[in-house]
């Protein structure tokens, strides 16, 4: 049987489209992760700053970057992979920019977390270390709603280099 040309081209589009779509179909965008472990307990934060409620508020945001990522499945400690542990160190604010009347206009605020993922049944950890997270801030008015933007941008810093660390290839 001898196709057309035009039969032949349609013959060749409808295979290159059937092939870009199941080669599609096999890439992933997810990372590898560390390997073997594929679900995550998160212990409640450790506070050794001043800053009343930054526990539950850095917690919060890093259940919701992991949760929106899904590389890790977030379960209790008796059947996670591994467990992660965290420690607030330090809450530290900084003039960063200044007016005419050289009043301080923007503060930095820096919050700096220690953080240790053990196997459930190990206390010697797989990956343990530290993370800095800024945010800054306007000082217009004083209040404390503005410097709790600042906090808020330092807290998902940290929670978006921490799922950095926790779901690349090591």
């Amino acid at each position: 049987m001898k196709l057309s040309k035009e039969a032949l081209l349609q013959l060749l589009l409808s295979a290159a489209m059937v092939l870009s779509v199941v080669g599609c179909g096999i890439y992933s965008f997810t990372g590898s992760g560390i390997g073997g472990i594929e679900s995550i307990s998160i212990e409640p934060f450790d506070n050794q700053t001043a800053e009343f409620g930054i526990r539950e508020d850095l917690t919060d945001t890093i259940l919701d970057w992991m949760l929106k990522d899904r590389t890790l499945t977030i379960t209790d400690r008796s059947s996670a992979d591994a467990v992660l542990f965290g420690t607030i160190l330090l809450i530290d604010d900084k003039p960063l920019s200044y007016d005419e009347q050289e009043t301080v206009s923007e503060f930095e605020i820096r919050i700096s977390v220690s953080f240790v993922l053990n196997l459930p049944d190990k206390s010697e950890p797989i990956w343990q270390g530290q993370i800095t997270g800024t945010g800054s801030y306007q000082y217009s008015t004083g209040g404390a709603d503005e410097r709790d933007q600042g906090i808020n941008k330092a807290m998902e810093r940290i929670a978006e280099d921490l799922m950095n660390k926790l779901t690349s290839d090591w």
